[in-house]
């Protein structure tokens, strides 16, 4: 593959992630709930949407990790690097740290379940955050 091509291909897969992240997030699980009348049923739906891009997430900071990592070998430090990374430790942490417990006070209609809310938003955008500044960066590296 040619250094063009996998230009390209880092821009493709960025891009495809960070609107897959921005679909999701501020389009899809939003109309979920406005929809669909049954809350439970609503955040039903919209967790799927949430785990289905959780998995596309993964799959697409391994692609950019490979790119990044055979682009510059001995910099294992490199700014575009470390966006990735942190955007997959993000995925990880909400997809199996926060959700579960969100999903677990909604069921049971605890206090905390807003918290929880709060929590995975904020590591979701914090996500979408290091994607959309990976994105925004590439054209510098």
């Amino acid at each position: 593959m040619s250094a063009h091509d996998a230009t390209r291909l880092r821009y493709l897969v960025a891009a495809l992630w960070l609107g897959g992240l921005v679909a999701v997030g501020a389009i899809g699980a939003p109309t979920a709930f406005m929809v669909v009348p049954q809350k439970m049923l609503a955040a039903e739906v919209a967790s799927r949407m949430f785990h289905a891009m959780a998995l596309a997430g993964v799959a697409c900071a391994g692609i950019l990790l490979a790119f990044e990592r055979a682009r510059e070998p001995t910099l294992a430090r490199s700014r575009p690097l470390l966006l990735v990374a942190a955007a997959l430790a993000l995925d990880i942490l909400g997809e199996f740290g926060v959700v579960p417990r969100l999903l677990a006070a909604a069921a049971s209609g605890a206090a905390d379940a807003g918290l929880w809310h709060v929590a995975a938003s904020a590591v979701y955008l914090a996500q979408t955050a290091c994607v959309l500044v990976y994105v925004w960066t590439l054209p510098q590296h």
